[in-house]
């Protein structure tokens, strides 16, 4: 008599079902995403602080400073709109000011664009709308190394890094209306160099990484020396990024 392996019989699972049916919940994978976040959190907190108290100081309201945390959510735009309505500039000035500084912007969207094509089109928006300088850093490097997480992860770090930076817009705010002291004397100003470093470290990968950030901040501190203004960030920059070019070895492929 013949027996008959049922299992044998039964169709193979499909290999889409069973990477899911193994994948982590979505709650691990935004809480993976908020520990990513940490280097940009430690910055946000104090920066966020220094833009609250700022923006108490020209005037803002604890609400209006932390609507523009909220709806704005652009640190370099938040701190120098703060310092143009300080001054007295109109809607159309404060505007194109902002529109020019987040110019950038385009840039990074076009980089992180066709890593992004399977999110929904509420998700590419809302992915959009958090997009800073410090989590494109993150996000940048970890799609380079590992291709792109869950959205639930994408989200993670972007939900962590904007709550960070309200909760320290609220606090600084708050000191501002009743507090009086001088920020500057607590140094809180070094948090954003320090947290651009830490991502800095992140994304290195090679001794020509290593090449490149030391050309860069030698040539960087050269021209501040010699009396050049915040020029010197940018051509300091595109000079490394150029010699970084030639450096790359013959037969490298480019990073996606």
């Amino acid at each position: 008599m013949e027996f008959k392996d049922n299992n044998s019989e039964r169709p193979s699972a499909d290999p889409a079902t069973a990477q899911a049916a193994k994948a982590p919940p979505k709650t691990n994978q935004a809480l993976i995403g908020m520990v990513r976040a940490v280097p940009i959190m430690l910055g946000y907190l104090p920066i966020g602080l220094a833009f609250g108290v700022l923006a108490s100081t020209a005037g803002l309201s604890i609400y209006s400073a932390l609507a523009m945390s909220v709806f704005v959510f652009a640190g370099s735009s938040q701190l120098i709109s703060v310092g143009l309505i300080d001054t007295g500039a109109g809607v159309a000035a404060i505007t194109m000011t902002v529109f020019l500084v987040n110019l950038r912007h385009m840039l990074m969207s076009a980089y992180l664009a066709p890593h992004l094509g399977r999110l929904k089109t509420w998700q590419q928006v809302l992915f959009s709308y958090e997009i800073t300088d410090e989590s494109f850093a993150v996000h940048s490097a970890y799609f380079r190394r590992k291709g792109v997480p869950p959205a639930a992860q994408l989200f993670g770090v972007n939900t962590a890094a904007h709550l960070a930076w309200i909760v320290g817009t609220l606090l600084g705010a708050w000191l501002g209306v009743y507090l009086t002291f001088d920020i500057d004397a607590y140094g809180v100003d070094y948090a954003l160099p320090a947290m651009f470093i830490a991502l800095l470290v992140m994304q290195i990968e090679n001794a020509r990484h290593v090449a490149i950030a030391v050309l860069a901040a030698s040539l960087g501190l050269i021209l501040y020396l010699a009396g050049m203004s915040q020029l010197y960030i940018i051509l300091a920059t595109v000079i490394a990024a150029t010699v970084g070019v030639f450096l790359k070895p013959a037969g490298e492929q480019p990073a996606d």
